[in-house]
């Protein structure tokens, strides 16, 4: 798949911070290869100050392309600097968050901060696009409390050169509470000549097709952290192939083991298998093993991992 581009509706994974590290990237992108991944969100001023740091933070496997680099702040020059530098990393484009509604990063005047100052969003998308050759993007929601001045918002970014744009289906006010709303996003696309992308609320196949519509594709988030393989679903059904076998438990397991693998390639072992519990929670419940929950949140090696697969599959012959 291509980024932003592609005759075919894109799948994307959201950032998360928290959860689409490298590891977590590699997985979903074996899973589903055609997926376009996103970082988790990263600070322009720490990379901007730091760039020493750079390849901590940017590179990436040619498993992973194309990945696409999200920052966030309110700096132009920060922006820049650490965008050149993922740039110079091989991403295959820039994010720019205009859309995280936590407390701390909209009282700094960051995410969704910027839906209230035109220019300064404006300014950060000309002067990225004055200096980059890696596409320039925006994720930002509706408005910050209706959906009212999203139109012209975008089409002022768009006069800038911005190549594409995600919308969450929800206002700043509303955080994530509340059915995300794709009206306005689809009216969005129809004034737009630059490819858009929705996101909210997509949790299976059946809804990202229902919800696609006049869009270029859909960006999947929580669904993904809860069970990373209905990537291989939506994809089916965004792109109208047959809709693919639920995997098996030793199918799931051998995911969960590449993960780790990766993840201790990042991190030393406890802390990288004890990151792993809170995606082994969804995984014993999925496979209907609520009674491996406590080992499974107990994992703190690679040998806790595979004895909790062991006993697993030992549940699964004697049930």
């Amino acid at each position: 798949m291509s980024w932003p581009l592609s005759s075919q509706p894109l799948l994307i994974l959201a950032p998360m911070d928290g959860y689409t590290d490298r590891a977590f990237r590699t997985l979903v992108k074996w899973i589903e290869p055609r997926t376009v991944a996103f970082t988790e969100f990263l600070s322009a001023a720490t990379v901007a100050a730091q760039p020493k740091l750079a390849a901590e933070w940017f590179a990436t496997t040619d498993a992973e392309q194309p990945v696409v680099v999200q920052l966030y702040g309110k700096d132009p020059q920060d922006f820049l600097r650490a965008a050149l530098l993922a740039e110079q990393y091989g991403c295959a484009g820039v994010d720019l968050n205009m859309g995280c509604p936590a407390k701390k990063v909209v009282a700094h005047q960051h995410g969704s901060a910027l839906l209230k100052n035109i220019d300064l969003a404006c300014a950060i998308v000309a002067t990225l696009k004055k200096h980059l050759r890696v596409p320039v993007t925006v994720k930002t929601r509706l408005g910050w409390e209706d959906a009212s001045h999203l139109i012209p918002f975008v089409q002022r970014l768009q006069d800038q050169g911005l190549d594409a744009i995600t919308i969450h289906g929800r206002t700043y006010a509303q955080k994530f509470q509340g059915e995300a709303d794709w009206r306005p996003i689809y009216a969005l696309k129809d004034a737009l000549n630059i490819p858009v992308f929705g996101n909210g609320d997509v949790m299976d196949g059946g809804s990202a097709l229902q919800k696609l519509g006049n869009l270029n594709g859909v960006m999947v988030g929580r669904a993904a952290t809860q069970d990373p393989w209905i990537m291989r679903e939506i994809g089916a059904a965004l792109w109208q192939e047959t809709s693919p076998l639920p995997p098996t438990l030793d199918e799931t397991a051998e995911g969960w083991l590449r993960f780790a693998r990766a993840a201790i390639g990042d991190r030393p072992e406890g802390p990288a298998c004890q990151r792993m519990r809170k995606f082994l929670i969804q995984w014993v419940r999925r496979f209907g093993l609520d009674h491996l929950r406590a080992q499974a949140t107990a994992v703190n090696s690679m040998a806790d991992l595979q004895a909790l697969f062991a006993d697993a599959r030992h549940s699964v012959v004697v049930v």
